[in-house]
């Protein structure tokens, strides 16, 4: 089990090469939830410093929802160990904020198997030339004492 995130006091790092890969993706799949894995390295203070996003099919093909192929999940984690820290998902529709299946995933996911997965929401509706904007991205972590959090994202 990977260890639990001290406070949320923390925040998400994100790099200009992993902010492009996520822009191309949830442009490319704008007709539903596009979502993927998310790699780097958790730094001294419980940061998330994404390096790259990874595109995984979205098997439910929705425009509502996101479930991901859980042997191509395994696979990503297998190729790159130790760099899973992560994932993410757009809200083609703009909706910004987690909805109540993304909370329920996190708590799931955060909480209850003690991952400590950052999340990211990218929200539409989606432009090929706009950049990825800081207020189209959402950060969350479900914290065992805290519940959900936001998180602040800084774009390296």
């Amino acid at each position: 089990m990977k260890k639990q995130q001290r406070s949320s006091h923390t925040h998400i790092i994100l790099s200009q090469e992993a902010r492009e890969e996520i822009h191309k993706d949830v442009y490319q799949r704008a007709h539903i939830e596009a979502c993927g894995a998310l790699l780097g390295i958790m730094d001294e203070e419980g940061n998330w410093c994404i390096e790259h996003a990874h595109p995984l099919a979205n098997t439910a093909n929705s425009p509502v929802y996101f479930e991901f192929d859980p042997q191509e999940l395994l696979t990503v984690e297998m190729s790159h160990p130790g760099r899973l820290i992560g994932v993410y998902h757009s809200h083609p529709t703009g909706y910004a904020q987690a909805s109540s299946t993304d909370s329920d995933n996190m708590r799931r996911v955060n909480a209850e198997q003690g991952i400590p997965w950052a999340w990211l929401i990218v929200c539409g509706p989606f432009n090929q030339a706009q950049e990825l904007a800081n207020e189209k991205l959402l950060g969350y972590f479900h914290y065992e004492r805290e519940g959900l959090q936001r998180l602040e994202i800084i774009f390296q």
